[in-house]
């Protein structure tokens, strides 16, 4: 009676699991298409802060942008200098940007799980608001991440009673049956 409603137990837990890994994966292209928005603006918005840099770089200095900073930097007005610091910074931003943005179109999932624009990821995470999308996308997402999940714990329940199991016997006599007689 005891071992079956154990095994009941064990039977809803596995199913309550799934069903929240399967919500938990329901949400993770809603999340993706966030962060994609929120990354495209970002490489945007650097590109129109870089805009009339590039103006000045095509206007001076045959469009180079490198020979602009290394103008801005050789100044010996500091102000002047530290515009040129300013620029560099917003030039490689600028860079890494538009590389996480190339990943990320190319590879999104791989590019969330590897490399993501920290700072972006964070952002969207504070103001993502669950959503469902039932799409193929988020229906294939929430079975592969419902059925690792599941697996994941299952496994670890079985390591456990394994472990447990053999801690027992290792710490616990058998019993023997002493039937000799002399």
């Amino acid at each position: 009676m005891m071992f079956n409603f154990v095994r009941w137990c064990r039977n809803y837990l596995r199913l309550s699991v799934f069903f929240i890994a399967a919500l938990v994966g329901l949400q993770v292209p809603g999340f993706k298409d966030d962060y994609g928005h929120a990354l495209r603006s970002g490489a945007h918005e650097i590109s129109s802060a870089m805009q009339p840099f590039v103006d000045d770089a095509n206007r001076f200095f045959s469009g180079s942008l490198q020979q602009l900073l290394a103008h801005y930097k050789k100044s010996d007005d500091p102000v002047y200098a530290k515009g040129g610091d300013n620029l560099e910074s917003l030039i490689a931003h600028e860079q890494f940007l538009m590389q996480a943005l190339k990943d990320f179109e190319e590879h999104p999932y791989l590019h969330l799980l590897t490399a993501p624009v920290v700072n972006i990821g964070e952002q969207v995470w504070r103001n993502y608001t669950p959503q469902i999308q039932l799409s193929t996308e988020a229906l294939a997402s929430s079975l592969v991440f419902a059925l690792l999940v599941s697996w994941t714990v299952e496994a670890s329940f079985l390591l456990v009673l394994l472990l447990i199991t053999r801690l027992f016997r290792r710490f616990v006599p058998r019993r023997t049956s002493d039937n000799t007689s002399a």
